[in-house]
């Protein structure tokens, strides 16, 4: 039975990720099939949100700009850091994780795979949502599952890691004091 809970998060966990791979990749050939130009812009909710296509070789406010290299580095080092982390959890508590460390490890790693796709197969990354009501960076659906995870990931930190330890120990305690 253990088994089934085993393959249930990673199971969880790699569909997500696939699916926002697929999401984010379908997404900007769709905007690139209809606005095949650099600048090319599109109305989606006048005034909300838009379309405009952005070609952005650094990482968000076009930090790192101009370092793809080291932009692929970084996001392998960070997947790989992900993946040990999860490993590990996945491990620790006898492969089965929260839903909600999994579904943040999905989204980051399904956008950071978006977005690295773009920057070896095209030495950029596809942005093309654009807020319009404020002076915000353009963006794709990679960078907002991206910004999902983390926060998800941040929230896993805050209010649930460590909680399976304790149920650990309190479970041990009552063996003994039976």
């Amino acid at each position: 039975m253990k088994n089934k809970k085993v393959n249930v998060s990673l199971i969880l966990a790699i569909s997500i990720a696939i699916i926002v791979f697929a999401l984010d990749l379908t997404s900007k050939y769709l905007v690139e099939y209809f606005l095949p130009n650099v600048g090319d812009s599109a109305n989606f909710l006048p005034g909300f949100i838009g379309f405009v296509v952005v070609h952005n070789d650094g990482a968000g406010w076009n930090l790192l700009s101009g370092m793809p290299a080291l932009l692929i580095v970084l996001t392998l080092v960070i997947l790989a850091l992900l993946i040990t982390f999860y490993a590990l959890q996945m491990k620790k508590y006898r492969n089965i994780t929260s839903k909600l460390l999994s579904i943040a490890f999905a989204f980051i790693v399904g956008g950071c795979l978006g977005n690295l796709y773009d920057r070896i197969f095209f030495g950029y990354v596809r942005d093309f949502l654009n807020f319009e009501f404020i002076n915000f960076p353009v963006f794709n659906l990679a960078d907002t599952f991206l910004t999902i995870g983390v926060i998800l990931f941040v929230i896993y930190f805050i209010f649930f890691y460590g909680r399976e330890d304790k149920k650990k120990d309190i479970a041990k305690e009552e063996e003994k004091n039976s």
